[in-house]
């Protein structure tokens, strides 16, 4: 099916749908304290104004009703979910008030009103691919980067704060009179609790299908997993078709991204033609989003919670965005002799599957190498999952596979099949929006051939590569520094969500604190072995080498 994924969906999409410094702003109101350290920004293609949008702009993902988000306590404690250090503490950047985001929430989470008019807290892209670090008492936002979310750990502390509440009477009396904003009587409370009861069951089968043995700590998640289980068993209702969301990787930096000719880390998903919308509403249904594949028909299209106005305001903006260059005002000027010598040990070491990309250029066509699992190495986990991802069809048995076309599924199906077909037919039943949101995102990509069992790991351009830490595509080498030394001699731990960056090994510091995890390279899914590329270099071209990183 994705061999022909590119031309088919163009058809049901192009064809068939047409036929048919960072938070500067206003202060007032704020109801958290703004960041105690200044944030500096970097010149990336982004304005002010539409680094505030693209942090907050929701996209379709509900995750609680706004008002309880506010007032929700955590388990045990009089403390808010939302205070900053605690969220800090989980990653998360704290932000200012602005009319985009008036109660001073993180960076990447979002307030949208959906149809019934209930107004929703969730997650924006932003979320997972906002990066940040700090150096000699300055904090710098990487637009695009990768986060530091430990996602698991605040999902399970939305769900333990509303199951205290749920246990204890005078909690849930307490919190009930803060989200009307007065006193409650015993009716307010008893619906309150019936609302808490239906929310807290969507969220524990939620949690319960993702489980991993392999914890993912800061700033990774298994995103394949997690979309196959929300649309194989939650959407189609069909428990027995959850497996384990175990193969976490990496949040992986945006900007290039869309100029490239294939995405996702498999190097599974073309980027021509429709794909970024359809990558993009798999990503709302994956992030506390809904859709309705049971009681509608593909061909009027499945009632969803994807906001395609929104989706085609992202698209648009991340295209724009650009690889940060190496802030010389902050981490200090490069040695342009070691910068030379670099250069010329990546050629012979790295360019080979790592292409150059221009940073000053708002328009060019960037392709991905993409290398067998075999030869290059690294943990298989992740492609093996998504190779042998299969479930039963449900709802979708006896229809067409891309909604109009393609073969007709029978009892069972490659899982990716099942996410693409519900992406397509979110995106149908808003025709006008998705047609337009595909205008908005088409820009002229290389075309790829995709392979049908994409047993392979992509390489792409390192522009920015500076500020990606940790590395490999699972996060299990910390430094530039460490990914040069034979797979031997890479930590066998180490602890992520420390900020603070290594200006000489490029990476973050990787110290223990109450806001990092350990990364346990022993555990399933975390293998650090592979990419043995440039590790036979001496000491000093490693570091020449990884001067030349930190300038392109």
């Amino acid at each position: 099916m994705l061999a022909v994924f590119k031309r088919c969906v163009t058809v049901a999409i192009g064809g068939l749908l047409i036929g048919t410094s960072s938070g500067c702003e206003d202060t007032q109101g704020s109801t958290a304290s703004p960041p105690d350290t200044p944030l500096t920004t970097l010149e990336q293609g982004w304005d002010q104004q539409t680094r505030d949008t693209m942090h907050h702009l929701g996209f379709g993902s509900r995750m609680l009703p706004y008002d309880w988000f506010l007032h929700l306590e955590q388990a045990g404690s009089n403390t808010l979910i939302r205070d900053d250090a605690f969220l800090g503490k989980l990653g998360f950047i704290p932000a200012n008030s602005t009319s985009q985001n008036p109660d001073a929430l993180p960076v990447g989470l979002s307030k949208a009103v959906d149809d019934q008019g209930t107004t929703w807290v969730g997650l924006t892209c932003t979320a997972c691919h906002t990066g940040s670090f700090t150096y000699n008492n300055q904090q710098v936002i990487v637009d695009g980067g990768a986060a530091l979310i430990d996602f698991p750990t605040f999902e399970d502390s939305v769900i333990k704060a509303l199951e205290a509440v749920q246990k204890d009477p005078q909690k849930l009396k307490a919190f009930t009179a803060k989200v009307m904003g007065g006193p409650s009587d015993g009716k307010a409370q008893d619906k309150m609790q019936q609302s808490i009861n239906a929310r807290l069951v969507q969220l524990q089968q939620r949690q319960k299908m993702n489980h991993s043995d392999t914890a993912y700590g800061h700033g990774r998640l298994d995103a394949f997993g997690q979309i196959f289980n929300a649309v194989a068993a939650g959407m189609l209702n069909i428990p027995e078709n959850a497996r384990p969301a175990d193969a976490p990787v990496s949040y992986p930096f945006l900007w290039n991204a869309p100029h490239l000719d294939l995405v996702q880390w498999n190097g599974s998903a073309p980027n021509a033609g429709p794909g970024p919308l359809i990558q993009n509403v798999t990503t709302a249904l994956a992030v506390f989003g809904t859709a309705d594949v049971q009681n509608h028909s593909g061909l009027t299209g499945y009632p969803s919670s994807v906001d395609f106005e929104a989706l085609g305001t992202l698209q648009e903006n991340f295209y724009k965005l650009k690889a940060p260059a190496w802030p010389v005002e902050v981490l200090g000027k490069l040695d342009s002799q070691k910068v030379a010598q670099g250069e010329q040990l990546y050629k012979e070491n790295c360019a080979a599957c790592h292409k150059i990309s221009q940073r000053s250029l708002n328009e060019q066509e960037l392709k991905s190498t993409l290398v067998p699992v075999t030869e290059v190495g690294t943990d298989s986990t992740m492609v093996e999952n998504f190779l042998n991802a299969t479930s039963k069809t449900g709802a979708f048995e006896g229809r067409k596979q891309l909604v109009y076309i393609g073969n007709t599924f029978g009892a069972t199906a490659n899982t990716i099949d099942l996410v693409v077909n519900a992406a397509i037919g979110a995106a149908l039943r808003h025709p006008l929006e998705a047609t337009v949101d595909s205008v908005k995102g088409y820009h002229k990509v290389l075309s790829a051939s995709v392979n049908t069992k994409p047993d392979y790991y992509k390489a792409r351009p390192l522009s920015g590569i500076w500020a990606t830490a940790p590395y490999l595509h699972n996060g299990s080498v910390p430094t530039v520094y460490d990914l040069l030394l034979p797979p031997e001699q890479r930590p066998k731990d180490f602890h992520v969500g420390n900020r603070e960056l290594d200006i000489n090994k490029l990476g973050y510091q990787t110290t223990a604190g109450d806001n990092t995890s350990l990364f346990d390279t022993s555990l399933a899914g975390n293998d650090n072995h592979g990419h043995i590329y440039g590790t036979d270099l001496t000491d000093a071209q490693r570091y020449a080498l990884i001067e030349y990183l930190k300038s392109i």
